[in-house]
């Protein structure tokens, strides 16, 4: 959309609503529609923007924009305004949209008719306030030879830290997108020396299992000024892990984590899906009854990078060997079986089409658990929770990277709250007695507050480590020693990842600030780690 404001985009954009301009998806928002037959509804009153904004689904010409309304009791309707500058003096969408309860009062809208690669600022106004203004960058077309800049995150446990990390995000200079790994929140407190409270659930233990308790435990994540900057700074895509459900399930089985079942773990899961659409800036992928609350996709950001992210809870066969850390070894016949699956049989096809199809530079995959293999001694995997529980579909896929002649493949990836670079083969390890080398690299962007690798690992099971695996994990040479595909590791500070795709290379920088134990922190860069095209192996810079 180029200029001013024109008669036929203003008509089109306040006439937008009746005809369906909220995007209603994954069983939401069928009372944000203005139907035939209804009274018109009123303009909201008293309403506040407490959650603040959010774009998401970004497209060379289009984005969804989305905010949420407090303080409000019944259906009404509020304006949106999306303009070429902050001033809004130069205005290129005004729209009146209905927001009501089946949906908590979230509004999304999706906009479309931009210009690839421009920015665009925007706002929302209920009654006599305003939200906060948010701005979006519409990535470049197809063919732009533009760099690609992409932050990444995961793991923003609200008890564990202050959200020091994402003030540095919110601050990251013209950022294409922000990615969000999983563990958006956490469903519960699992570590007792937190630096702030979460009291939520019915046993004040911050439990939550109803869509109601779920709702708040978003509301008290965007309470917190840093993470609302974030979300108002750039578009946002996010996938879940676990916790934004409960801790380790798998598909229709629940994790062992919960201490008192109040609701049946399929429908907490429902509650869980439909709470997380709710609060987020895009919509189901998927359009089909089966596809309700389908979060795998692909993104296409200008000529140098493709985003494909994954879904490795929701189709996931169990973890194997009761979700064992390696202690005893998990036997490698269960390891290897064929028949069990990590993303289900759809989306693992889905992936290989996309990864086959794509002639973008760089095929980065958003990954909830790590790829490479987690091994202590070298040989045994620790973590079966990861694609190391599932090793013949890691070994199936990457093994077709070489025999299709797929080049620049790179995982981004969350969960394990640790700093880890490295390379990929389709066993996981390095290329030892004849077994295939490297087709890929892996970056695992730490965790923004959720502790370290072996805090974690004890808090999750109950079972205190052996001290000298402990001193293994807490180590990163002893780790890199265990695991010599790894180049880089880092278990002791919090952060996230500033990823730069371009026709030569992939530059990944790990940022992080000093701690996450107090309300601020200065942020400073890590490691700088770089990939070169048609090379799968990750480089200290």
């Amino acid at each position: 959309m180029r200029g001013h404001l024109d008669r036929r985009t203003f008509l089109r954009g306040t006439a937008g609503a009746a005809a369906g301009a909220v995007v209603a998806q994954a069983g939401l928002g069928a009372d944000l529609l203005t139907a035939a037959g209804k009274s018109r509804p009123r303009p909201v009153r008293g309403a506040r923007f407490r959650q603040g904004v959010a774009a998401g689904e970004p497209a060379p010409h289009a984005i969804t924009l989305w905010t949420k309304l407090e303080d409000v009791e019944r259906r009404g309707t509020l304006r949106l305004e999306v303009a070429r500058d902050p001033g809004f003096d130069r205005v290129v969408d005004r729209r009146t949209l209905t927001a009501g309860e089946r949906s908590d009062f979230a509004v999304k809208t999706r906009v479309r008719d931009l210009d690839p690669a421009e920015r665009y600022w925007y706002r929302f106004e209920a009654g006599d306030r305003s939200s906060p203004v948010g701005t979006f960058k519409t990535p470049p077309p197809p063919n732009s030879n533009m760099p690609v800049r992409i932050g990444v995150f995961s793991c923003q446990d609200w008890v564990s830290g202050y959200y020091t990390a994402h003030a540095g995000i919110a601050a990251e200079q013209e950022l294409d997108l922000i990615v969000c790994l999983g563990d958006y929140i956490y469903e519960r407190v699992f570590y007792e020396r937190g630096v702030r409270p979460d009291t939520l659930g019915a046993n004040g233990d911050g439990e939550v299992q109803t869509l109601r308790e779920y709702r708040a435990k978003y509301a008290l994540y965007h309470s917190d000024s840093n993470l609302r900057a974030v979300r108002q700074s750039a578009p946002l895509m996010a996938i879940w892990d676990d916790h934004e459900v409960e801790d380790n399930y798998a598909a229709d089985l629940p994790g062992d984590a919960t201490k008192d079942a109040r609701v049946r773990f399929l429908r907490r899961r429902r509650h869980a899906y439909r709470a997380y659409f709710e609060h987020m800036p895009f919509s189901a992928a998927g359009h089909r009854e089966r596809d309700r609350f389908r979060i795998y996709r692909s993104l296409r950001l200008g000529r140098h990078a493709e985003l494909m992210l994954l879904d490795q809870r929701q189709y996931r066969d169990d973890q194997p060997c009761g979700d064992a850390l390696g202690i005893p070894p998990c036997p490698p016949a269960v390891l290897n079986d064929p028949s069990r699956t990590f993303l289900g049989k759809r989306q693992k096809r889905w992936l290989k089409r996309r990864l086959r199809a794509s002639d973008a530079t760089w095929k980065l995959i958003g990954n909830q658990a790590m790829a490479m293999s987690l091994d202590i001694p070298g040989g045994n995997p620790l973590n079966m929770d990861q694609w190391d529980g599932y090793a013949a579909e890691r070994g199936e896929i990457l093994g077709t990277l070489g025999a299709d002649g797929v080049a620049n493949v790179s995982f981004l990836t969350g969960d394990i709250h640790t700093f880890f670079a490295g390379d990929v083969s389709p066993t996981g390890r390095q290329n030892i007695l004849g077994r295939p080398g490297a087709v890929a690299t892996e970056f695992v962007a730490g965790s923004m507050t959720s502790l370290g690798l072996p805090e974690t690992i004890n808090g999750t099971t109950g079972v205190p480590l052996p001290e000298d695996l402990v001193v293994i994990l807490a180590d990163a040479a002893a780790l890199r020693l265990n695991n010599p595909h790894m180049a880089y590791s880092n278990t002791k500070r919090r952060g996230y990842a500033v990823v730069e795709a371009t026709a030569d290379e992939l530059d990944v920088r790990f940022r992080a600030p000093e701690t996450t134990r107090a309300p601020a922190s200065p942020v400073s860069t890590l490691k700088r780690l770089v990939v070169n095209a048609g090379t799968p192996a990750v480089e200290i810079a």
